[in-house]
């Protein structure tokens, strides 16, 4: 992660960072206050595009150091890894638009080693039409595993995209399925079971 350059004169926020390597890939972790900002992968395809909302959004100044929520979420990233830990109990600071916010929490309410589709996100939300803008909203979540984007298939029961790339999100769904990843039941048009409905 690089720091950022900026301008103007807006009073702006400190925001600690750390790197982390982690069983799947590095990930870089920030937090502003008390609460947790990203947990995402270094080299992930649109971790650019997350930094420029944060830029766009937030006056902060990125500094690297780390913080008690960080080292807070790092413990729980451990423990999942683990097999020890299936949810997250962290205080997150969601930056993104109305939309997007309403995506990432319906995400976070999906359980450990169930899979949803785009369009399940989008009936949880109340806009069952909206299913690619439910994908572009997955694809920009600042919060990899805590807010689990990897239980998204596509709607033929494939896998799809994913920030880590396609290995860590096998490895992740593996993990939590509890079962090796040549088990895991993903074939060209495969038919898997998705929740229809996530609770409100």
């Amino acid at each position: 992660m690089q720091k950022q350059a900026h301008s103007g004169s807006r009073s702006r926020q400190v925001a600690r960072f750390v790197e982390w390597m982690s069983p799947c890939g590095k990930f870089v972790l920030a937090s502003v206050g008390d609460e947790l900002l990203m947990c995402d992968w270094a080299d992930g395809w649109h971790h650019g595009t997350i930094m420029s909302r944060f830029e766009r959004l937030l006056p902060l100044s990125f500094e690297s150091g780390t913080s008690p929520v960080i080292e807070r979420a790092l413990a729980e990233l451990r423990a999942y890894f683990k097999g020890e830990r299936k949810a997250f109990d962290l205080p997150l600071r969601y930056v993104g638009t109305e939309f997007q916010r309403a995506v990432w929490s319906a995400l976070e309410r999906v359980p450990y080693g169930e899979l949803v589709r785009y369009g399940d996100i989008a009936e949880a939300i109340g806009r069952p039409k909206a299913a690619r803008a439910v994908g572009a909203a997955v694809g920009q979540n600042p919060f990899s595993i805590i807010v689990p984007c990897h239980r998204v298939i596509g709607r033929d029961g494939t896998l799809v995209g994913y920030g880590g790339g396609y290995d860590a999100k096998r490895r992740l769904l593996a993990l939590e399925m509890g079962v090796p990843e040549s088990e895991l039941p993903f074939e060209s048009g495969a038919q898997l079971h998705a929740a229809s409905r996530l609770a409100k």
